[in-house]
């Protein structure tokens, strides 16, 4: 996102050393040496937001944030402070300060606090006025404009066309299956019939069956023939989710339609021919179960031509608020209800939750938002409900009396600490790209305290990436 940025310092190296590093990231940048100069700037040019310095000569940051907030109080503000006024810098957010950024500053440092700045500002223009269902866009039905999915978007540009096997990757709840049918849309295939096929929702003596099909006769309740997906796509599209549980047995015959386009029904001896593009998708490690014996070599070489990486939700925060709208309108729609609007705490508590369930979860938790809201705007309280269940206390466990009501406090406080150091721990280990001694240090913990919470929530490294 570009942004217009006024940088107010009375030291000019200080000016001149922020324009060249947020010019580099494409932002446009004017800077002024004195709090006076910064407001008659301000009267001629719009800004998104104001880095100022707390102490300077003529009039001090506070002066400047106050005249700020009060003609342009949409344009947030990031005070520069020593270290020795740290404490007073964070005073300065009682007057409506968004940030504070202590000197000596890196490159990285102030860059990634205007990131911040910029996402909340994005927010209050989202939030400010009711939102423009047009503006929705995606790609066959993905939602979202991140760079993290877009490069998918274009992955799957590049594939589609082809008759390249696929292999995605990624959480449970990113989208693997919308992926599957998004390049089934964009390939010469798509008039044809799409076949998903969850293995992990057969039992093992029916996936052979529901794959292959079977002769009547072959096993016990085998009644008549029956066609399997591998016949009955006819030049279309299979989507095998979840491929990492495939019975090794099945496997072989797996590997042998990847490579020979033939296979063999269940209780027969012909040899019948197929025609089909294969994509599958998995959340699992498949490198290590290969190492570990259960999925073999020559089938994961075969599968992975051309792997796309889904994303997880917390890595394309800035598409939660588009997500949000799109599931909004979907299930309000649904249920013929006026579409709520919602506030910026609200948006913000959506942005900064984990979503260890995805955007699977997001959906259930707009379903469940648009089923139980009962004015027109969703707020904090409404969020923080359905995430952490707080709704769910039924009128015939509420308190009776002081003694139930302090017992009865302590306990809604109790799970609420719980969520709150199981986020705590998830954050710092994304912070620090899983790294647990780089977490323990980031929050000042031992690192041995630090496992133990891990530990306690059952905390542990996703492995899905075979990259």
């Amino acid at each position: 996102m570009k942004a217009n940025i006024l940088v107010i310092d009375d030291e000019l190296v200080i000016c001149q050393s922020c324009e060249k590093i947020f010019r580099k990231s494409g932002h446009e940048v004017s800077y002024a040496t004195s709090g006076r100069q910064a407001l008659k700037i301000l009267e001629d040019k719009s800004f998104d937001v104001v880095f100022t310095d707390l102490k300077m000569i003529d009039m001090g940051g506070m002066e400047v944030l106050q005249a700020i907030k009060q003609k342009y109080p949409d344009i947030l503000v990031i005070v520069i402070t020593g270290y020795a006024t740290v404490a007073s810098a964070v005073e300065t957010m009682r007057y409506g300060a968004f940030d504070y950024l202590p000197k000596p500053f890196t490159p990285s440092e102030i860059l990634t606090v205007l990131n911040r700045a910029l996402e909340k500002r994005n927010l209050v223009k989202i939030t400010k006025e009711e939102y423009n269902y047009s503006d929705i866009s995606g790609f066959e039905g993905i939602i979202g404009k991140s760079p993290s999915i877009v490069r998918v978007y274009n992955l799957i540009g590049k594939v589609a066309p082809t008759d390249s096997t696929v292999l995605i990757l990624g959480e449970s709840g990113t989208g693997k299956e919308m992926t599957a049918r998004a390049i089934h849309n964009k390939s010469l295939r798509k008039d044809n019939k799409f076949f998903a096929i969850d293995i992990s929702s057969l039992s093992a003596n029916l996936i052979e069956s529901e794959l292959f099909g079977h002769m009547r006769g072959s096993f016990t309740g085998a009644i008549a023939d029956k066609q399997g997906v591998f016949e009955a796509a006819k030049k279309g599209t299979i989507f095998l989710d979840e491929i990492g549980n495939l019975p090794m047995d099945i496997q072989s015959k797996l590997l042998r339609i990847l490579q020979e386009k033939e296979f063999i029904p269940v209780g027969s001896t012909a040899v019948r021919k197929t025609d089909v593009r294969l994509i599958f998708a998995t959340n699992q490690n498949l490198k290590k179960a290969v190492e570990e014996g259960k999925f073999r070599e020559d089938l994961y070489y075969r599968l992975n031509v051309f792997p796309i990486k889904l994303p997880a939700l917390r890595e394309r925060k800035e598409d939660i608020p588009e997500l949000t709208y799109f599931f909004l309108k979907k299930y309000c729609n649904k249920i013929e209800k006026e579409i709520p609007l919602i506030d910026i705490e609200a948006m913000e508590m959506l942005q900064n939750y984990h979503w260890p369930g995805n955007i699977r979860e997001l959906e259930h938790i707009i379903e469940r938002l648009t089923i139980i809201l009962d004015g027109n705007e969703i707020k904090s309280v409404h969020i923080s409900s359905v995430l952490y269940k707080t709704d769910s206390i039924e009128s015939s466990v509420l308190p009776k009396n002081i003694y139930d009501l302090n017992s009865f406090k302590k306990q809604i406080k109790e799970t609420s600490i719980k969520e709150i150091e199981k986020l705590f721990v998830t954050e710092a280990l994304l912070r620090n790209n899983w790294n647990i001694s780089k977490a323990a240090l980031d929050v000042s913990m031992q690192r041995s305290n630090f496992q133990a919470l891990m530990k306690k929530y059952g905390i542990k490294k996703p492995e899905f990436n075979d990259q």
